[in-house]
């Protein structure tokens, strides 16, 4: 457990720095632009169809129906641990990315170099977000529930592509900037740990009372 409040005091405080370089105009913003026209210059028609492809994996509705999904599964697979556990973490990550972007209220890029254009604001990242939290608390899931090192291993990697992708897919449609992304996946980060977190200290509990039942 020391553990991870560790690494969550350590994105907390990399979020927070990036977050006061955004507000305070620091210069982290002439990258995010620079990196930004960068994408722009290489962008293709059929790389950014594969890529709008693929960040819908972390679409509001995707993810909305592959967490219904997820808590109705666990529901009735009776791991209440983890049901709550990923409650915690989609609803901490979208309400956190909800009222920061409110707060921060910074626009997006413009439509010189959006592929398409987004409603809300633009720090931090949504997808991002929901990507980190979801498909890594996924991830978190899938390698305590299967045998065998190499499996875990692999599904490790995959998460990690997906979310990795994810965010990458931001940044090539030019609906993000670099810091939004990093942004976004440090915010569903924090959250991702806070419920692992949960349901680790959940299973320590219920580990301490089974060993008192049978000493």
């Amino acid at each position: 457990l020391t553990i991870f409040i560790i690494v969550f005091l350590i994105l907390l405080a990399t979020f927070i720095g990036i977050t006061d370089a955004i507000v305070n105009s620091a210069p982290i913003v002439k990258l995010d632009n620079s990196f930004a026209h960068f994408l722009y210059l290489y962008r293709t028609p059929s790389l950014a169809k594969i890529f709008y492809f693929i960040t819908n994996f972390a679409g509001e509705i995707t993810i909305v129906i592959l967490s219904l999904i997820s808590i109705v599964y666990l529901y009735f697979k009776k791991e209440v641990a983890y049901l709550y556990a990923l409650i915690l973490t989609l609803i901490g990550t979208e309400g956190s990315v909800f009222l920061i972007k409110i707060f921060i209220n910074r626009a997006r890029p413009g439509m010189d170099i959006a592929y398409y254009l987004e409603g809300s604001k633009s720090f931090p990242s949504g997808h991002s977000a929901a990507a980190m939290a979801f498909f890594g608390f996924v991830t978190y899931y899938l390698i305590h529930h299967i045998a065998g090192r190499d499996k875990k291993f692999i599904i490790i990697i995959l998460g990690t592509i997906l979310i990795s992708l994810i965010g990458f897919s931001r940044l090539y449609l030019g609906v993000h900037y670099l810091s939004d992304v990093i942004g976004g996946l440090l915010l569903g980060g924090l959250w991702l740990v806070a419920g692992i977190t949960f349901r680790e200290r959940h299973f320590y509990i219920s580990s301490l009372k089974k060993g008192k039942n049978t000493s």
